[in-house]
């Protein structure tokens, strides 16, 4: 148990209920986030998983339209796939706030009338993009054209390339998706977050947060050379509508307002459970706000959210996780192109164990480019784990004294540095750590010491990367209450017991590989 516990609330962007979640969603946010929150409970600490479903944008409403269904059923039916993606590879959100939620839309109004009685929300004149030949308003998706800082494809409100908002108003060569026909700019009343008044707080919290330092000068450099208000309320069928009192009445919320707002409908949640103050939650500094996402949300998170927060009095999130989009033989994962490998499917036939261990390892910091998902690392990752078995069951079974010392140096400090890798979000330092571990450890050869203190120091810092695999061990060796967190060991008597379990699998099945190799390599070698 850590001196003081703290309180985590590890928040991933919500995915938006349109399909399933492939194994490029699930290894840059869902899984980290996962790793994450069991590295803080193991470290001693109070830590909750909260995620949902935006349901308000275009991308469910286009997919309902397409199925002739009603936009509602299609996202249940896709909630249900997305949790099922999530629980086939271990991982269980504590709380799963559905957008559409009467909870969840009461909380969004609460959190723009705060910002508004605080004066941080203004009701200017704006434009909207517009559609003649359908006779509508168009809105995220619906409207696509140019980035005008980096030239890339976009559609309105974000350009997934650069990671910078895109206005209406400046987006490039506007078109409308279900015509394909121009649009135009019509002027409207807009609710717009007024960042200008915020900033000087907004860059000095983020000057002295823990983020990453590449994130920090991104946002900071906006705020020097780009600051401008956002546009919060649009014309939109679908979201949470403002109301009567308003001056934008019948306006809907932008997603990248509301729908982000999940994180905060879950917190309410959990301190309702608890029967907790949310304020004093929210307010105090024993609490972590901590956010995983793609590229693509860097911007509204970083900003909009932190903005949100710091314009109702709490601190700005703790930290931010962002990883480059992760690309699968080269090309980024695409649903529209069938190049993607679905989450749940793959889970059946190669061990969750040895998937989450490989998604692990191809994190990298933001901005390298380099989320690369290979055949061949998938096949070394389960070679690797089979070896790991194998050493840890000679270890045991050439035991003749268990022993309990205290990890040499050299072990004692790979373990700091995982720790420091850990806490940092930086679990491709961590996975080195461990690997540097086990170069330098006792146990990976026969011997007739065992050595409780460093098999217990393994499985703890792999705890977290492959739980399942790691508490087999342990329960295994140390009983069903081992846990690292406290320190001590329920030492085994000899002969050490032999697992009644099987080993992974060294080799990834013979008809995967065949059949991923004819899908995803057949026209680079034909």
């Amino acid at each position: 148990m850590t001196d003081t516990q703290k309180t985590y609330f590890v928040c991933p962007a919500p995915p938006c209920p349109n399909g399933k979640l492939h194994l490029g969603h699930i290894a840059g946010v869902y899984l980290l986030t996962d790793i994450y929150v069991r590295f803080q409970r193991l470290a001693g600490h109070r830590a909750f998983h909260i995620t949902g479903s935006d349901e308000h944008g275009t991308y469910t409403l286009v997919k309902a339209q397409k199925l002739q269904r009603p936009v509602d059923e299609v996202a249940r039916m896709h909630n249900h796939e997305i949790l099922a993606c999530l629980n086939a590879l271990g991982i269980e959100p504590d709380e799963f706030v559905r957008t559409s939620s009467a909870d969840h839309i009461e909380n969004s109004l609460g959190i723009y009338r705060a910002l508004k009685d605080n004066g941080f929300i203004t009701i200017k004149d704006g434009v909207q993009l517009y559609c003649e030949h359908c006779a509508e308003f168009a809105a995220d998706s619906l409207a696509s054209g140019t980035c005008p800082d980096c030239s890339a494809p976009t559609d309105s409100n974000l350009c997934e390339h650069c990671g910078l908002a895109v206005p209406h108003a400046r987006l490039q060569q506007p078109r409308h998706a279900p015509c394909s026909g121009p649009l135009t700019l019509k002027p409207i009343r807009q609710a717009h977050l007024d960042i200008e008044k915020l900033a000087p707080t907004l860059q000095r919290a983020i000057a002295d947060s823990q983020w990453p330092q590449t994130i920090k000068d991104l946002e900071l450099t906006w705020l020097r050379e780009a600051l401008r208000t956002l546009p919060m309320s649009r014309h939109f069928e679908r979201g949470v509508v403002l109301g009567d009192g308003e001056e934008v009445a019948g306006q809907t919320l932008l997603t990248w307002f509301e729908g982000l707002w999940c994180f905060d409908t879950g917190i309410r949640r959990l301190c309702a459970r608890e029967g907790t103050d949310y304020r004093q939650v929210m307010a105090s500094p024993d609490t972590r706000v901590v956010f995983f996402m793609g590229q693509d949300n860097r911007f509204y998170y970083t900003v909009g959210v932190t903005a949100s927060l710091l314009g109702r009095g709490f601190p700005a999130p703790y930290n931010q996780s962002i990883q480059d989009f992760s690309t699968l033989e080269g090309a980024k994962f695409s649903t529209s192109r069938d190049h993607v490998i679905w989450a749940d499917e793959v889970a059946r036939v190669i061990d969750p164990n040895i998937l989450r261990l490989y998604l692990a390892s191809i994190a990298k910091p933001f901005g390298n480019q380099d989320n690369e998902f290979e055949l061949e690392g998938l096949m070394a990752t389960a070679r690797k784990l089979h070896v790991w078995e194998a050493s840890l069951r000679a270890h045991a079974d050439d035991a003749r004294e268990v022993v309990d010392e205290p990890l040499p140096p050299s072990l004692a400090e790979q373990l700091g540095r995982y720790t420091a890798a850990m806490d940092g979000l930086a679990f491709w330092e961590a996975l080195r750590a461990i690997d540097e571990f086990l170069a330098n450890a006792d146990i990976t050869l026969a011997s007739p010491r065992w050595q409780a203190g460093q098999v217990s120091a393994l499985l703890g810092m792999l705890a977290p990367f492959i739980p399942d695999w790691s508490q087999r061990y342990a329960t295994l060796y140390f009983g069903p209450d081992w846990t690292p967190a406290t320190g001590k060991l329920s030492l085994p008597a000899l002969p050490l017991p032999q697992a009644a379990f099987p080993m992974i699998e060294a080799q990834i099945p013979d008809h995967y590989v065949r059949a991923y190799q004819q899908r995803f390599r057949a026209a680079a070698t034909a």
